[in-house]
């Protein structure tokens, strides 16, 4: 439950970022792209979709994506996300088979950088 709700929140954040936040919009730019973050039982997650500087985002896990951060459980992908050590979790539950990426790293990797533009 805690996961899912965060993954709302973060949407909630994006979306007001994509009108009101200068750098972000600017971030957006052109990009179209679906990043997917879920469990990989596939019962929580939420789809992340960029329309050339538009933002939406849809719950659940089964959505057609780019991109998938991939989490082994909603508690570890919980406590990672939240994590002020971010990066270093994030790398660490990489390492330990916690989290994998399915599809174009470096759309993620475009992701987590608006994510920080926004989160600051």
């Amino acid at each position: 439950m805690k996961f899912s709700l965060l993954l709302f929140v973060l949407a909630q954040k994006l979306k007001s970022a994509a009108k009101r936040n200068v750098a972000y919009k600017k971030h957006l730019g052109i990009m179209q792209l679906r990043v997917l973050i879920r469990t990989a039982d596939g019962k929580r997650g939420r789809v992340f979709i960029f329309d050339k500087g538009a933002f939406s985002s849809v719950g659940g896990a089964h959505h057609p994506c780019d991109v998938a951060l991939v989490w082994i459980d909603p508690e570890t992908a919980f406590r990672v996300m939240t994590s002020k050590t971010g990066d270093a979790d994030t790398f660490k539950a990489a390492a330990e088979g916690k989290v994998r990426v399915e599809g174009m790293v470096p759309y993620l990797q475009w992701f987590t950088d608006g994510v920080k533009l926004v989160m600051g």
